[in-house]
């Protein structure tokens, strides 16, 4: 005779053994396009059927297109309001109600910036309007973001969990030291959309006096967001850390000089981390656990970015060398930003990838040494001699 007791407690217990299979499936897949240094995402707004290509911003809110695109693709002005960029605040309008399809997977009733200018590369940004859904995944080895529901997501092994404070962006304690004995701690956004290692706001360099207290500028460049510019001095920080991740040090900076509107913004963090140091983690951000999930990637073992002669150079999304940025005092440069180089006075970009001895040579070389940069230009391999 079977015991109907025993046989139900051993099917409850197995129910409960068993694997949640459906637990870890995502809502969506999405390819990405690593373009330069962005995750740039293909997508068509309500039944439009030109297909868009917009970067996907962490230090953005939500979505943003120029209001000549908006009035190409027929979006609607539904009101204005005052919005704050990178150096000051302007005024925008807002288009609400719109349908935003990637692939076969569509966000519903979201609200889109209209903005006169936003660069000539790409059609726009998409913030965080995913991320307030769903959890995030971010698989730079893959090249995909993946959409997650929240309840019962387990990460993958091998990685570090960030606390986060969520104000329309991922705001994360940090720690910069310009020189090693004068350690300054701020609160830096988690931002894609950057393109830097770390940029210092101008209310936090002036307030710690960062560009006078030691800081040796090796050139000087601008940054813009949104059609407003700020001069930046661009060097070496003894170290950078934040929240409970290992100090990275010797690592490029770039400090907001005084100029325009930044004098009197108050954005209300310290800074941005940018894709340099992003683009080393596959990242997965949990809004309901409010922290961001990092997991080294085949992008950490990239050198960090280095400079020479007003140039810097370093890896970018699909391992090739580049040319990041550089000095304004260069204006008829024939090398320019994102750029692909081959080799540096004959080292070969793959031998600066592997071997650091190699790129220490480089950077021990004497000041005025001049140097061959031979680069990419279309199907071309041209040649520039720069002087560090």
């Amino acid at each position: 005779m079977v015991n109907i007791k025993h046989t139900m407690l051993f099917c409850i217990v197995l129910l409960f053994l068993l694997p949640k299979t459906n637990a870890q499936t995502p809502v969506a897949v999405i390819p990405f396009e690593p373009y330069n240094e962005s995750i740039v995402l293909h997508v068509k707004l309500n039944n439009n059927p030109r297909v868009l290509r917009l970067l996907f911003d962490t230090g953005a809110d939500g979505m943003a297109v120029t209001q000549a695109l908006a009035d190409t693709l027929g979006l609607k002005v539904s009101r204005q309001q005052n919005t704050s960029v990178v150096g000051g605040n302007m005024q925008i309008s807002i288009s609400a109600g719109n349908d935003v399809t990637l692939g076969s997977f569509t966000l519903k009733n979201q609200s889109i910036a209209l903005f006169k200018d936003m660069g000539k590369e790409l059609d726009g940004i998409i913030g965080n309007t995913m991320t307030r859904q769903y959890i995030t995944k971010i698989d730079f080895d893959k090249k995909e973001l993946s959409l997650y529901n929240f309840d019962n997501y387990a990460y993958e092994k091998g990685g570090t969990a960030i606390p986060i404070n969520m104000t329309g962006v991922f705001i994360i304690p940090g720690t910069v030291a310009i020189n090693a004995d004068k350690p300054y701690t701020g609160n830096f956004v988690f931002d894609t959309g950057a393109a830097y290692h770390l940029i210092c706001f101008r209310p936090f360099v002036r307030q710690n006096r960062l560009l006078v207290g030691g800081f040796k500028p090796e050139y000087q460049a601008s940054t813009t967001s949104m059609g407003i510019s700020s001069p930046t001095f661009n060097g070496k920080a003894a170290s950078f850390s934040f929240a409970n991740t290992k100090a990275i040090t010797n690592m490029l900076v770039t400090l907001m000089a005084g100029g325009g509107q930044n004098e009197s913004w108050k954005p209300g963090f310290d800074g941005s981390i940018g894709m340099r140091l992003i683009y080393r983690y596959n990242f997965t951000i949990n809004l309901q656990k409010k922290e961001i999930y990092l997991t080294p990637n085949k992008n950490a073992s990239h050198p960090l970015d280095f400079i020479l002669g007003g140039y810097a150079f370093g890896f970018n999304l699909k391992g090739e060398l580049a040319m990041q940025n550089s000095s304004t005092h260069h204006p008829d440069q024939k090398i320019k930003e994102n750029t692909i180089i081959t080799s540096i006075n004959g080292i070969t970009a793959q031998t600066i990838l592997n071997n650091p001895e190699a790129l220490k040579r480089l950077l021990d070389s004497a000041a005025g040494t001049k140097l061959s940069i031979m680069y990419k230009n279309g199907q071309q391999l041209l040649t520039e001699i720069i002087t560090k």
